[in-house]
């Protein structure tokens, strides 16, 4: 039997046929100013199907390295069911470590990704929201281009 490599549109096709449904939520914001209010929280609205899956809660952070000042962007996630359940926890995103910067250049901003939560799991299906909030001491925090959140299902032992 011979063998024949797709073309990479149809290779293309199919990983993304067989990745839609363990993406939950991929979605970027981007700051006015590049500046971030502390009591303005980013809203991120996701539907959960199936409360049986794990998943990875990861962020992704872009700073204009001139103006940010911080090691890190410490988080708070509020995640609210739609029967009104809440569920809160902090994250934090090291952007340096020993004073170097983490992560690499795109479009002139250092951006860096950080884990906030693996294996997640939902107590409800339906549309949730997720507020994101910055908890640094700074009313206004410079330097913040953009945030993106991935809630992706996690791979388990037995999947692989």
């Amino acid at each position: 039997m011979k063998h024949r490599l797709l073309p990479a549109a149809v290779c293309a096709a199919l990983l993304l046929a067989a990745c839609s449904g363990n993406t939950l939520l991929d979605e970027e914001h981007t700051f006015d100013r590049n500046v971030w209010n502390r009591f303005t929280p980013e809203l991120f609205d996701l539907s959960v199907s199936n409360i049986e899956n794990y998943y990875n809660i990861d962020f992704t952070v872009a700073v204009d390295t001139a103006v940010y000042r911080y090691d890190a962007l410490p988080l708070m996630i509020i995640l609210q069911a739609p029967g009104g359940e809440e569920r809160q926890f902090y994250g934090n995103i090291t952007l340096k470590e020993q004073g170097r910067w983490r992560g690499e250049m795109r479009d002139g901003y250092r951006t860096v990704d950080g884990r906030i939560r693996s294996y997640f799991s939902f107590t409800s299906k339906g549309t949730h929201q997720m507020a994101v909030s910055q908890t640094t001491s700074q009313y206004d925090l410079e330097g913040v281009h953009s945030l993106s959140v991935s809630i992706v299902r996690a791979k388990i032992d037995y999947d692989l």
